[in-house]
């Protein structure tokens, strides 16, 4: 794809701390022994991940990953002069006024490469 040369940016990384939030508040429900012997506490654990997972990815958040936050990528919101509102993932930081080379991975979100 052609870069592209941010006119406006927002930083979205506090998404990745709802992210981990909601995986683990659920998790409190299980005895905190975890006793994942116990049929029922090992169905329901696998059930609330699923179902979490699931939602992420059919409402196209699963970019909010915390690892990638552990791997140094960081989340923002830019606009060019020909789109808006694209979710980039970028190794690094961006700012306004940098050039960027997206690759789209889904409908409004992209990787991008720091020119």
């Amino acid at each position: 794809m052609l870069p592209k040369q941010i006119d406006h940016i927002e930083n979205l990384n506090f998404e990745t701390l709802s992210f981990l939030i909601t995986y683990v508040i659920p998790l409190f429900c299980f005895d905190l022994d975890f006793d994942l012997n116990e049929n029922r506490n090992f169905l329901m654990l696998i059930l609330v991940l699923i179902i979490i997972g699931w939602i992420y990815v059919e409402t196209n958040i699963f970019y909010t990953n915390p690892s990638l936050a552990i791997l140094g990528y960081r989340i923002y919101k830019v606009q060019t002069s020909q789109t808006k509102d694209m979710i980039v993932i970028v190794m690094g930081r961006l700012e306004k006024g940098n050039t960027i080379y997206p690759k789209r991975i889904d409908e409004d979100i992209f990787f991008v490469k720091k020119a």
